[in-house]
């Protein structure tokens, strides 16, 4: 069985394609097999997967109908042999050394979670200068300590969150898998994983290119702009909570609260979505009370009663205040 497993979903990547594979199979590292998940492409990559499993024994290939990143990737979790996984964006890229460099920090700390640096880059391949990522070094951390750094970030803190910079034992994804339909899926799942983590090896090395274009749904807006955002930090609040860090959680439920109450930046033509944005209000409410039960903080109490009135009523008060 290989030592690990690289999981590459594939959706409407036929000009970068051939580039993200040829870089996974010229790694230093050997002792690999490459998951390719078609996820439905309509367009050649098909075609492209089954060059590449038919040239090397090391691809696999599986095809399926779209169902989105978080479903390629759990196709992947399940189909995946390796002792251990990582994942590449089928747009992007690895440096030579990245896995061996992350194999060797695992065996060496006996790390749960290995992260590696990244660097952003244009479609032609040249590094970016912004977000500057050159500050990070190797550390090994715990969960807590992952935290810690995160909180502290602005837009470096994508190190700590995204799927594809980390080498992963297997074990971290039994019964966990990415939540399907949710945009920044990764975020969703992220405090979940780092809870089974004991020992988290962060690396300075900067073995990823995250390459930027035009074309990738990364590149469709401000993460505020979505429903997405504050629904996973109403989960991460809920699991800060269950932790007993409530001031973490208060926090984080701050920041949905203050995201949905952006109302403009949301697309709520549909009736569905409409629905959706009454229920992510009431859900903030809902946590708020769970707060204060936990706590007993009259503050706390007041504001769950307030959210219960509505949104709007909630910020005349906060507007009250200042």
């Amino acid at each position: 069985m290989p030592a690990i497993s690289v999981i590459v979903p594939v959706y409407k990547v036929e000009a970068y394609l051939d580039t993200c594979v040829e870089s996974i199979l010229a790694q230093t590292f050997t002792d690999l097999e490459v998951v390719l998940v078609d996820d439905g492409s309509p367009d050649g990559c098909p075609a492209k997967c089954d060059a590449w499993a038919q040239k090397d024994p090391r691809v696999r290939v599986i095809h399926q109908a779209n169902g989105g990143l978080s479903a390629a990737r759990n196709t992947g979790i399940e189909a995946a042999r390796g002792d251990f996984f990582a994942f590449v964006d089928s747009d992007d890229r690895l440096e030579p050394d990245t896995l061996r460099r992350a194999y060797e920090a695992q065996q060496q700390s006996g790390a749960d979670l290995v992260i590696f640096n990244l660097v952003y880059v244009d479609e032609h391949n040249k590094p970016l200068s912004t977000p500057d990522f050159t500050g990070f070094r190797d550390e090994i951390l715990d969960a807590e300590g992952v935290w810690q750094r995160y909180f502290a970030l602005v837009e470096q803190k994508i190190y700590y969150v995204v799927a594809w910079n980390k080498l992963y034992r297997r074990n971290l994804f039994d019964g966990l898998r990415y939540a399907r339909g949710k945009r920044y899926e990764d975020q969703f799942l992220l405090p979940k994983l780092l809870a089974r983590c004991q020992t988290i090896a962060c690396l300075g090395y900067p073995g990823y290119r995250y390459v930027q274009r035009s074309g990738s749904i990364m590149a469709q807006g401000n993460s505020r702009n979505y429903l997405d955002r504050s629904e996973y930090l109403l989960e991460w609040c809920g699991d800060f909570a269950a932790r007993q860090d409530f001031a973490r959680a208060e926090g984080l439920l701050n920041d949905a609260i203050q995201n949905l109450s952006e109302k403009e930046r949301f697309d709520l033509s549909t009736p569905r979505q409409r629905a959706r944005y009454r229920a992510d209000c009431r859900a903030c409410a809902a946590a708020y009370g769970r707060l204060a039960r936990r706590t007993g903080q009259k503050t706390m109490w007041l504001r769950a009663a307030l959210l219960r009135l509505g949104l709007p009523v909630y910020l005349r008060f906060l507007q009250s205040r200042q």
